[in-house]
């Protein structure tokens, strides 16, 4: 019997894409086999400029030449992560800041997993404790 190739609809974290694109090691690895079963990914729209940012981070300490931070930046494209607004979700992620003490900006994708009935991937330690029902390590999503 042919085994199934696992799916997964999911959150996604900005440094789990992050880490993916940049190869970063020890989290390279569980990143690609993450995305290698993601069939739904979503993020807050905010997620886009996250990455830019750790993409110019890259650039500026000169771990990535400009050509290749922008290919990255094209290839976040294909990873199948669809842009939630922001807008409609602030109201919850402020609340749940308040609560946790966790940035409204990273709540934003506490809210969208909430709302959406799915887990958040995410390497964020501080997430990972404030939101243990909700956010999770990508390599512990994908043996659910």
């Amino acid at each position: 019997m042919a085994r199934r190739k696992p799916s997964l609809s999911a959150v996604v974290d900005t440094n789990v894409a992050a880490y993916f694109l940049l190869g970063t090691e020890p989290y390279a690895a569980p990143c690609e086999r993450f995305f290698a079963a993601l069939r739904d990914g979503i993020a807050p729209a905010t997620w886009e400029a996250e990455l830019g940012n750790v993409l110019w981070l890259a650039t500026r300490s000169g771990v990535l030449p400009q050509s290749e931070a922008l290919s990255r930046l094209r290839l976040s494209r294909r990873l199948g992560i669809t842009s939630v607004p922001p807008g409609d979700l602030c109201q919850g992620a402020l609340l749940r800041s308040v609560h946790s003490g966790i940035a409204v900006y990273d709540s934003l994708f506490v809210e969208v997993a909430i709302r959406s009935g799915r887990r958040l991937a995410t390497f964020d330690g501080a997430l990972l404790r404030a939101f243990p029902d909700v956010a999770a390590r990508p390599d512990d999503l994908l043996e659910h």
